[in-house]
């Protein structure tokens, strides 16, 4: 049972001359005489523009999820779930002297233990109806309410993490369908604690976006954002080594590198025994069915489902990806900018719909555009860190057909839900990750690590995520083969696979598709002059490049023939 979860529901207006302010709060910040008082504690500074985003006024409504650091525990995070809506100041029957615009802009807001955003979105958009119908803000019963309804309704969950409310809204078919094989990518960014600005607006599908990233790390969302708004200022000046966890694991020298103009050799699939944990007893129970090797499409499902089926919290997941200065915040206002630009701030994910986040110099490593489907990475070693291996690309491919092209018949698999779905994409990624953690154990030099890419490795071996997982206990997950999921022997198809997403990836790779389209443009009006001639060879040069840059479905790879050592 969790004790009130709900701690406050706030009003949140724009005042013409004040800006944004709190105006109204229950149970209040701090009591006074009145009983009322909506002065936000020195630590929550920012909640007002938090709760009323940057550029609302272009919107009748939206929703913003944000967080910010509890006032009694520094390891712990409140959650905070906002949703606005302006309306024109005819409908308001109550006006006040300070209501000197043609339209009136607030937002209802509730501060949360729990990190339910769709659950107590959905109430929360109904009761903000339901008081901007009213026409008389004055009338606050409402709120208060709401506030006992909700801790009454959420005050029963016992379990977040088996809560069938935890991931309402965040959909990872939607996300896989727009960032397709880049949603690999950025999973895989997510582990480096890199600085990431995600850019979009209206608010609410920019934080989705970023939850539903976060969601595809097994017990993130529900067990791993408890630091995500903490920072310790008087942390900035000491030595950047103190405190760190000891890495008992080599450094990874990447034998091949393997970039946007080559294909990796593909060394042994042998697995190597000497593992670096003292004391292994376990054994690998979970064995990679050897027919993997010719890429069977049913072959990988088991191997999947197995992997899947580990228990995650055994093998010292979730990742401690937000702690020690690495900050998580869904939504962050302009004000927000001096906490980002703290000495003591390592990394962080944030959403921003403002575009002076994207013109701050030095802000982000990462800017990621959603309404393109675009990563923009300028640093080129953070590229060589999170170019896709061969192996990823096939993963990705995989996932990428199941949720764009579903098959005809639904699937159902026990364990991982509806093939294609949500909970079954998130069974995907759990075991990636538990076979990546598996394989990272390995010794220097093992060919295994080419497969997720040796320079990821390397640098994430240095973050603080991966050396606390290495001093946890994670025993359990020796019960895994250390290799990736999707290895097996190079065919053309994978070659026709590294051409496709270099296409779609990198810029002289859209250039190029810009040149091909434009040319076929001009061909085509061309044609209309010189005959049928043209048209014919113009048809001939696009199916060439439409086979070219087409990914082959994996099961058609049983007739390809096999390529050794590219």
């Amino acid at each position: 049972m969790t004790e009130n979860p709900i701690l406050h529901v706030l009003v949140v207006g724009f005042h013409h001359k004040k800006g944004c302010q709190v105006e109204y709060a229950y149970p209040p910040f701090i009591e006074d005489t009145t009983g009322v008082s909506a002065e936000c504690p020195a630590a929550w500074k920012h909640l007002p523009y938090l709760a009323l985003p940057d550029g609302s006024h272009n919107f009748d409504e939206d929703t913003a999820y944000f967080h910010l650091p509890s006032q009694q525990d520094p390891n712990e995070t409140i959650y905070g779930i906002s949703c606005y809506r302006q309306i024109p100041l005819e409908k308001i029957i109550n006006r006040t002297p300070d209501m000197t615009r043609s339209t009136i802009q607030k937002s209802v807001c509730v501060l949360s233990t729990l990190p339910l955003y769709g659950h107590i979105q959905v109430k929360m958009s109904l009761i903000t109806h339901a008081y901007f119908e009213e026409g008389d803000f004055s009338k606050i019963s409402l709120l208060h309410d709401t506030y006992h309804h909700l801790n009454a309704c959420l005050s029963s969950i016992d379990n977040i993490s088996t809560s069938p409310h935890l991931f309402v809204g965040l959909s990872a078919v939607e996300l896989v369908t727009r960032f397709r094989h880049k949603v690999l990518l950025l999973f895989k960014l997510m582990l480096l604690e890199n600085k990431v600005l995600f850019f979009y607006s209206p608010v609410r599908p920019l934080c989705s976006t970023i939850l539903t990233l976060l969601s595809l790390h097994p017990g993130l969302i529900e067990n791993g954002l408890n630091k995500s708004a903490n920072i310790n200022p008087s942390n900035a000046t000491q030595d950047s080594t103190e405190n760190k966890n000891e890495v008992i694991v080599s450094n990874i020298t990447p034998e091949t590198e393997d970039n946007d103009h080559s294909i990796v050799s593909q060394k042994s699939n042998e697995v190597v025994d000497e593992d670096i944990v003292p004391n292994n007893t376990f054994v690998s129970n979970i064995p990679r069915d050897p027919s993997i090797d010719s890429l069977d499409e049913a072959a990988m499902q088991y191997n999947m489902i197995g992997i899947a089926q580990i228990n995650s919290e055994d093998c010292g997941v979730p990742m401690s990806i937000f702690d020690n200065g690495n900050l998580c915040q869904p939504y962050s206002c302009l004000s927000y900018m001096d906490i980002l630009t703290d000495p003591s701030v390592r990394g962080y994910v944030i959403g921003a719909s403002n575009i002076l986040f994207k013109q701050k110099k030095n802000l982000a490593d990462v800017i990621v555009e959603i309404d393109e489907g675009k990563v923009e990475i300028e640093n080129i070693e953070l590229k060589r860190h999170l170019h896709l291996t061969t192996e990823d690309l096939r993963f990705a491919d995989y996932l990428v057909r199941h949720v764009v092209q579903p098959e005809k018949e639904d699937v159902f698999l026990d364990g991982v839900g509806w093939e294609g779905g949500d909970e079954w994409i998130r069974a995907q990624f759990k075991a990636y990750l538990l076979s990546l953690l598996r394989t990272s154990l390995l010794s220097e030099g093992a060919p295994e690590l080419n497969h997720f890419n040796p320079a990821f490795i390397s640098a994430w071996q240095q973050t603080k995520n991966y050396q606390i997982w290495l001093n946890q206990e994670h025993q359990a997950i020796m019960a895994l083969e250390p290799c990736h999921p999707f290895a097996g022997q190079l065919s053309v198809a994978d070659m026709k696979l590294r051409i496709s997403h270099t296409m779609q990836s990198s810029r002289s790779g859209r250039k190029l598709n810009q040149a091909v389209q434009n040319t076929s443009r001009a061909v085509a009006s061309t044609g209309k002059v010189v005959g049928g001639a043209i048209s014919q060879a113009r048809g001939a040069v696009t199916n060439w490049w439409s086979n070219l840059t087409t990914t082959q479905d994996l099961e058609d790879e049983k007739n390809t023939p096999v390529i050794q050592d590219v």
